[in-house]
């Protein structure tokens, strides 16, 4: 083989065996707090690796629960996303408000770019590359990042909230489980006038550290509180 195909080649190769910065086993905890009260816990974990559809697919879970007197929440989403081109393949949402239960689960297609919720006829046009809600926070973290740039996205997979923009305002100092801080890119998450705050550690594994989600009663921080890798035990840093 030629050297110039023989290199471009060997670059392919490394592309695609490059490890994500998250692998299965990896669970992150937080603690919720509504200003200083605290209103609940959460996590997300990397459950496994699964065929969907004959794709290779990360298995990525959230769940949590808590909110103030009088208004007491569980949610759990589960997303099944291809390994390979990093797009979401299904996703399930689960709410539980009270005694209001709401579940929706989503068959999403990238190659025809179109998906349709489970127990509704019909389907709808989803971009070529699609993300559900906790893909997308996946993905973040295996994207190339850089103070003061904003980025426009177009892959979330309804397609009317397009794009998401994601501006990376600052690096900060925040706290980690265990004592000591971390340096951390400070990203703010935006569509259709409603945006989340997230800060993801400036290093190899871009663990989320804390993120502002507003919700119906206030906007709520979530603390990275506790870190497993695979065949690690919890650490400040993971």
């Amino acid at each position: 083989m030629p050297v110039a195909p023989l290199i471009a080649h060997a670059a392919l190769l490394a592309r695609l065996a490059a490890p994500y910065p998250f692998s299965v086993g990896e669970t992150l905890r937080y603690d919720a707090k509504l200003g200083y009260f605290s209103v609940g816990e959460a996590s997300m974990s990397v459950i496994r690796m699964a065929k969907e559809r004959g794709i290779e697919s990360f298995v990525f879970t959230a769940n949590g629960q808590g909110g103030p007197p009088g208004w007491q929440v569980r949610y759990d989403m589960t997303s099944w996303v291809g390994a390979g081109r990093f797009s979401s393949l299904r996703f399930r949402r689960r709410l539980e408000q009270g005694s209001k239960i709401e579940e929706h689960g989503y068959v999403i297609i990238p190659d025809s770019a179109r998906y349709r919720e489970e127990g509704v006829s019909g389907d709808w046009v989803t971009p070529a590359d699609p993300l559900d809600e906790l893909a997308f926070l996946y993905y973040l973290r295996t994207t190339p990042l850089k103070v003061g740039q904003t980025y426009s996205l177009s892959r979330y997979f309804k397609t009317g909230y397009n794009p998401i923009e994601v501006s990376v305002t600052g690096r900060e100092s925040v706290a980690m489980p265990g004592g000591g801080t971390s340096p951390c890119l400070s990203l703010l998450v935006s569509t259709r006038g409603t945006g989340m705050r997230v800060w993801l550690t400036d290093d190899a594994r871009r663990l989320p550290a804390q993120l502002e989600i507003p919700l119906p009663f206030g906007t709520v921080t979530f603390t990275l509180v506790s870190s497993i890798s695979p065949g690690s035990s919890r650490s400040p840093t993971g």
